[in-house]
């Protein structure tokens, strides 16, 4: 037997509006768990399904109890008992079980438990026959269909007396039966005393009325009860059926006019039902496909939001970065227009620099041009030098030996005379080349000063553009800084839109895993038409406490 531990003794209280219920296939594996059982078990609706029943199986429950249980639902009918159940976490729960056998076609295809919470009296009841059964002290017990009876007279009376109705109409039978006896006893004896004469016939003929009646009353009476009793207990194994989810079961027995009304109303009940759980069945078929639509939409409106999300993220991450090179140009043209502003400060300056070298120029040029008056007067008076020294030659020549020494200072004069020629020729050769040379820097000079001007309206427009594309940048920097803002909120909004939409797909994926649940509830009714259940024979099924229970485990 599986044996579940560890256990913890503590007891998890039912609420009254508990109901454990589950399916099984033949081999006892979970195929079916409503939430009731799952939330009380502690086990999740996964590790349940598929999993053998003896998951939830405690082991303080004697395995008389579960042999017992095997056997009667194996012998078709249901069954009734108290069991103590162990929760995931070791706690226990009592509850009382109903095992009913589903039939399919004519043959079982597994069996429905349902479970209520057990009363105190009910709990300790089974405390006491349990542990008796565990002990091996409770020879004295039998289990049948899941109640545990006592063995002998005293078990029987004990279980007589809690029939009230066979009881009752045992009692009524046997009551009617004693009067009957007495009073034609009596009617005998008060012929006998009255002196009249009877003969043996007669008396034999009054016994023999007396026996017939006795007969007939006692035939009657059984015929009474089993007309009161058999559709009763056919009534509880329609219920159980129906209770399993059989829908499609049937009444066993004939209708009489006694039970008419009974049937009828079952009938009624089991219609009602069936034609609820087709409804429900049909607004399954159109809420689960609607369900998973909506579920998948949300998933995919939820995976876009977040791609916007993100998306819009590194929007704002790249206006931001633009912001930022936006105002890094704005203030870059703010230093360049400081700069063009100083260029054009340091080119009107070297304007009229340029325009001081220009009058320089005119002066070295005018000096120049006097230069060249000093250089002709100097070639004059080496001219004037050099015809002097000529004629001195020439007076010296007639003076014979006398005017020699003149004649060598008269040539040297010339000689000196010559040379200041050539200086001053070439000075005034280097002055004219100076002069060209001024001339052509002059002409430079005032192409540069016009190139001057030309940079400085340059500069003045370019200075004039700097400042509007300066402008224009701090005007972009604010647009772009409204747009981040906006795109900011956007990104918020996208965020909430996403975790509104992640909520919509948690809910939409619930209602699916909630419709999922009710199918499989829906599952275990079968609306299909199937043969009732063979109906309990009288002979009981007895389980003797003995270790043969072994295989139910």
């Amino acid at each position: 037997m599986r044996n579940n531990q560890p256990v913890s003794g503590r007891e998890y209280p039912l609420r009254d509006d508990h109901f454990l219920i589950s399916r099984t296939d033949l081999k006892g594996r979970i195929t079916y768990a409503n939430p009731a059982f799952v939330e009380v078990s502690g086990f999740s609706r996964e590790e349940l399904l598929g999993a053998p029943h003896n998951i939830v199986r405690h082991p303080d429950m004697p395995v008389q109890a579960f042999g017992n249980l095997w056997s009667t639902i194996a012998a078709g009918h249901t069954w009734m008992g108290v069991i103590r159940n162990r929760r995931r976490n070791g706690d226990h729960y009592w509850v009382r079980s109903h095992v009913t056998p589903v039939v399919e076609g004519g043959r079982t295809t597994g069996y429905v438990s349902v479970r209520l919470k057990a009363s105190a009296a009910e709990i300790r009841d089974a405390e006491r026959d349990y542990a008796l059964l565990r002990e091996g002290r409770g020879r004295h017990l039998v289990l049948h269909r899941g109640e545990v009876r006592q063995r002998g007279l005293t078990g029987m009376l004990r279980r007589f007396n809690r029939r009230a109705l066979e009881v009752r109409l045992a009692g009524l039978a046997l009551v009617s039966c004693t009067l009957l006896g007495v009073s034609t006893g009596i009617g005998l004896y008060g012929l006998w005393q009255s002196g009249e004469a009877l003969s043996r016939p007669l008396l034999v003929a009054h016994g023999a009325v007396m026996v017939v009646g006795l007969l007939l009353m006692i035939g009657l009476c059984v015929r009474l009860t089993r007309q009161l009793l058999r559709p009763v207990s056919d009534a509880v194994q329609f219920t159980l059926q129906i209770a399993a989810g059989n829908l499609g079961a049937r009444l066993a027995g004939e209708a009489h006019h006694g039970n008419n009304r009974l049937r009828r109303a079952l009938d009624v009940m089991r219609r009602s039902l069936a034609s609820i759980v087709g409804d429900v069945n049909e607004g399954l078929d159109v809420v689960a496909p609607a369900a998973r639509s909506i579920a998948e939409g949300n998933e995919d409106l939820s995976s876009r939001s977040e791609q916007q999300a993100a998306s819009l993220q590194q929007t704002a991450a790249s206006m931001e970065q633009i912001t930022t090179t936006v105002r890094q140009n704005a203030d870059n043209a703010r230093q360049a227009s400081l700069l063009a502003s100083e260029a054009a400060t340091t080119v009107a300056g070297s304007r009229e620099v340029m325009g001081q070298v220009v009058d320089t120029m005119g002066r070295i040029t005018t000096s120049s041009e006097k230069m060249s008056v000093i250089i002709d007067a100097i070639d004059n008076i080496a001219f004037q030098t050099n015809i002097l020294a000529l004629n001195a030659s020439v007076e010296a020549a007639r003076a014979g030996e006398q005017g020699r020494g003149f004649a060598v200072v008269a040539g040297e004069v010339r000689s000196l005379a010559g040379r200041s020629a050539e200086a001053a020729r070439e000075i005034r050769e280097l002055i004219a080349r100076s002069g060209e040379e001024i001339d052509a820097g002059a002409q430079l000079v005032r192409r540069a000063e016009g190139t001057m001007e030309g940079v400085v309206s340059s500069v003045t427009r370019v200075n004039d553009i700097i400042g509007e594309i300066s402008a224009a940048s701090e005007e972009q920097s604010t647009g772009i800084s409204q747009v981040n803002r906006a795109i900011t909120q956007m990104d918020e909004v996208t965020r909430q839109n996403a975790e509104r939409v992640g909520a919509s797909a948690r809910a939409a994926s619930a209602l699916q895993e909630r419709v999922g649940i009710l199918g499989g509830a829906m599952g275990v009714f079968r609306l299909e038409s199937e043969p009732a259940p063979p109906p309990a024979r009288r002979t009981p099924t007895l389980t003797v406490i003995n270790a043969t229970a072994e295989k139910a485990s």
